[in-house]
């Protein structure tokens, strides 16, 4: 009798999509010489599972999926504890005579019998050609008030993102973290969502618990986008240790009761939120944050349609083809710390004033401000800083520090300074 398993085909079926017929990143990994091959695939528990199901190890979730053999238009479920004793249920019934059929099913399922399957090299495998239409722009102007220059930064971001993904960057990580900075409610976190496509949603994650390394390490590996949200509240310990894992290439460690070490690829890419206005205390780390500031009253625009396909099909020509740069020049990186600045939490008076006001500029119309006008934008800006620092005492041998000229009008002193535009 011939026994031509779905193993030694070495064929795997993919989940349904759009396409008619989807290429599948899956590696049966073991080969054996024919005759050791038949005998392996005629053992009782082997012969019975495929036979009946299909297998995929999931080299994102970490885990093993099945589904049954002929259901095409069913998507592969994960393979959880009552799916596996419901699997050795089923064989002990159909093979009542058979002998050590639970630990055979679980030894195979655990071995480099099962197929791997990458669950976001197939979707980008899968993508459509790109029309040529610049899609990432556009995205990315879903942001009230961004600038060209930040938008060109976020493409780099999301270049990067990309080609981690795709594993072909094994020297360095995503380090950077586009932050976004806005009112409760403007949209922000859902937004951060909506950079996946719904195909690869499952593998987002917004609670990442750095105070555990187990947990860390995996969810580096298990996740391609890692929200930090609410990251003002984060200590300074917890600070370190996102340093360290933004850094991370590969992700080292040992799974629960396992006796050796894995080395697996770093998938994930951070992205971060916050409602505090100045929520960078470091002046040297803030190089890994690219803040986007979403002005009061404003929202981000994640409900109207994103074509997913043709976004990531530009990402992926970009990168294979037109080789673009996905990483920040040196130059880029000073930039973005100036940029940052606004953002920057900071009990130095004249260096906070000198972020919301300027001097007049080229002829500017200058009708002055009053102490009183500067201590109420700190103190909208800078909520977390006790209103005693914004005295008008204080205020004033600020303004004197930084050669600001006195005025008199109609207001009273006033102060040759203009509120400079968000």
């Amino acid at each position: 009798m011939e026994n031509k398993s779905l193993f030694s085909q070495g064929i795997i079926s993919s989940e349904t999509t759009n396409e008619a017929q989807p290429q599948t990143y899956v590696q049966p990994s073991t080969k054996f010489e024919s005759q050791e091959e038949e005998d392996i695939n005629m053992l009782p528990a082997i012969y019975f599972l495929e036979q009946n199901f299909q297998f995929r190890h999931n080299v994102l979730s970490g885990i093993v999926e099945y589904k049954k053999n002929g259901a095409n238009n069913i998507p592969f479920q994960p393979l959880t504890n009552a799916g596996l004793n419901t699997l050795i249920i089923k064989a002990k019934v159909d093979m009542p005579e058979e002998a050590n059929l639970k630990s055979d099913i679980k030894t195979y399922l655990e071995s480099d019998m099962i197929p791997l399957h990458d669950p976001v090299k197939e979707y980008l495998a899968n993508l459509p050609k790109w029309d040529g239409v610049d899609r990432i722009a556009d995205f990315w102007k879903r942001i009230p008030n961004l600038s060209d220059e930040k938008i060109e930064f976020l493409h780099i971001w999301h270049l990067s993102t990309v080609v981690h993904w795709m594993g072909k960057d094994e020297e360095h990580g995503n380090e950077t973290v586009p932050l976004f900075v806005g009112n409760q409610g403007c949209g922000k976190s859902t937004f951060c969502l909506h950079i996946l496509p719904p195909q690869l949603r499952r593998y987002y994650l917004d609670h990442f618990n750095l105070g555990n390394k187990f947990d860390k390490e995996m969810a580096l590996s298990n996740s391609l986008l890692i929200c930090l949200d609410e990251i003002d509240q984060y200590k300074k310990g917890q600070i370190a240790e996102l340093k360290q894992a933004l850094s991370k290439v590969t992700v080292n460690s040992r799974k629960i009761y396992g006796r050796t070490i894995d080395h697996r690829q770093r998938y994930a890419s951070f992205i971060a939120t916050t409602n505090n206005r100045h929520p960078l205390m470091d002046k040297t780390g803030s190089r890994r944050y690219l803040t986007i500031g979403i002005p009061d009253g404003e929202f981000v625009d994640y409900k109207s349609a994103i074509e997913y396909g043709q976004l990531f099909a530009q990402l992926k020509y970009e990168i294979d083809v037109e080789q673009k740069r996905y990483w920040f020049t040196n130059e880029e990186i000073a930039r973005i710390q100036e940029l940052n600045t606004p953002f920057e939490t900071s009990l130095d008076l004249e260096h906070m004033i000198c972020c919301f006001f300027h001097k007049p500029e080229n002829g500017e119309k200058c009708e002055g401000v009053t102490s009183m006008d500067i201590r109420k934008s700190l103190c909208v800006e800078y909520p977390e800083v006790p209103m005693s620092n914004f005295s008008s005492i204080k205020i004033g041998l600020a303004l004197k520090e930084l050669k600001v000229k006195k005025m008199r009008s109609k207001r009273g002193i006033t102060y040759s300074l203009i509120k400079t535009a968000a």
